[in-house]
């Protein structure tokens, strides 16, 4: 299972996701698409000159979401400071490369990625859209759902099972199902019914007249004695 697809799958409220393996610009920037603006090739060559490093992340909201635009960029704040939060608390800065380096010669998984050749920074593109639940939603759930996101990026880089993503996100185990112990057994009533049935057809019918005759014989038997 891909990356896009685990952090499709996290129950995320308060915004939504949007990811890239690479670096791009998940946000639509006018002038960079209008090739009759004054400043599109400006801002063309800005953005080619930029950096492919760390993560780009964005924040965004759509008009719908409340008709103050006081209160969308209260929101846009709200969870930017979130993401830089919970990223500084995994020893990353801002723009997702690891900064905790005196970390690194105490975690071995640490060195062996920088030994293999891997990079310790966070990679790709992230887009955050802020939705309505997010305006009464407590600070604290909000970081707790931006640390899922984070956790996901940064062990989906690591090629970590599913099980060490967000608690959320974790597959549900399903319970081990053992039969009962008298499915393994026959029935005895049924047992006992083919026995008598096969019983039945194995033995010829008896005649009347033969016994009468048995009967008559065991009479005068009697009556000698």
């Amino acid at each position: 299972m891909s990356l896009i697809s685990r952090l499709a799958k996290l129950p995320l409220k308060t915004f939504r996701v949007n990811f890239a393996n690479e670096h791009k610009n998940l946000i639509i920037n006018h002038v960079a698409t209008d090739a009759s603006h004054p400043l599109h090739e400006t801002q063309c060559r800005r953005q080619a000159e930029k950096k492919k490093q760390g993560l780009w992340w964005h924040v965004t909201t759509g008009v719908d979401l409340h008709k103050s635009s006081c209160v969308r960029a209260w929101c846009r704040r709200r969870l930017r400071r979130a993401v830089v939060e919970e990223l500084k608390a995994r020893g990353y800065d801002e723009h997702g490369k690891f900064a905790n380096l005196k970390l690194v010669p105490q975690r071995a998984d640490l060195m062996a990625r920088l030994v293999a050749g891997q990079t310790l920074d966070l990679k790709g593109s992230l887009r955050l859209l802020v939705q309505a639940p997010l305006i009464p939603a407590k600070y604290v759930d909000v970081r707790a759902e931006v640390g899922a996101v984070v956790d996901a990026v940064k062990n989906g880089m690591r090629g970590a099972p599913p099980g060490e993503y967000a608690s959320a996100g974790r597959p549900r185990s399903r319970p081990s199902f053992s039969p009962p112990a008298t499915s393994a057994q026959t029935s005895p009533r049924r047992t006992h019914k083919h026995v008598v049935e096969s019983g039945a057809r194995s033995r010829p019918a008896s005649q009347p007249g033969a016994t009468r005759r048995i009967q008559l014989a065991s009479m005068v038997s009697r009556i000698d004695r």
